[in-house]
């Protein structure tokens, strides 16, 4: 695959200088930083994915869905997708796996330091706020309405 190194070489630099331990694999342009998060999924793997005129910054789950959730997770998925500004989830019908993706173009060849910072954050902050809630569509399966229910009878109680 092709990629720029100007733009590798910046993310390295950038990780470095935050003080993050990163994994590079500069045969297929990818650099990888294990992050920890607040919420209960506990950590998320970032991935960069370099190319030629920018890169995509993937923040992988370590969770999984099961075949007999997907279609909840699938809608939670879509429904949290819905007004944000920077980036989706994506999700695989085929294996369960979710990531929240990010793309910044580099028109001067190298990024900013606010692309540096933003690739970081912005994947991080959207999977914390969303990660509780996803594991407790992973968890049981039910859906919204199903949750209100059994909330709402837990509450009356």
């Amino acid at each position: 695959m092709q990629y720029s190194d100007q733009i590798a070489n910046a993310i390295m630099a950038y990780l470095t200088e935050q003080g993050w331990v990163y994994d590079a694999d500069m045969v297929h342009g990818t650099i990888a930083v294990e992050a920890d998060l607040s919420c209960r999924l506990g950590s998320a793997m970032v991935v960069y994915q370099v190319q030629e005129e920018g890169f995509l910054c993937y923040t992988a789950l370590p969770v999984d869905a099961a075949p007999a959730v997907r279609a909840q997770v699938g809608e939670y998925l879509h429904r949290a997708n819905f007004g944000l500004p920077r980036g989706n989830f994506e999700f695989s019908y085929d294996d369960g796996s979710v990531q929240y993706k990010t793309g910044f173009d580099c028109p001067d060849g190298v990024p900013t330091p606010k692309q540096l910072e933003d690739s970081l954050a912005i994947g991080l902050t959207v999977v914390d706020h969303y990660g509780d809630g996803l594991l407790n569509m992973i968890g049981t399966g039910e859906t919204l309405a199903q949750k209100l229910i059994t909330e709402l009878d837990r509450v009356e109680a």
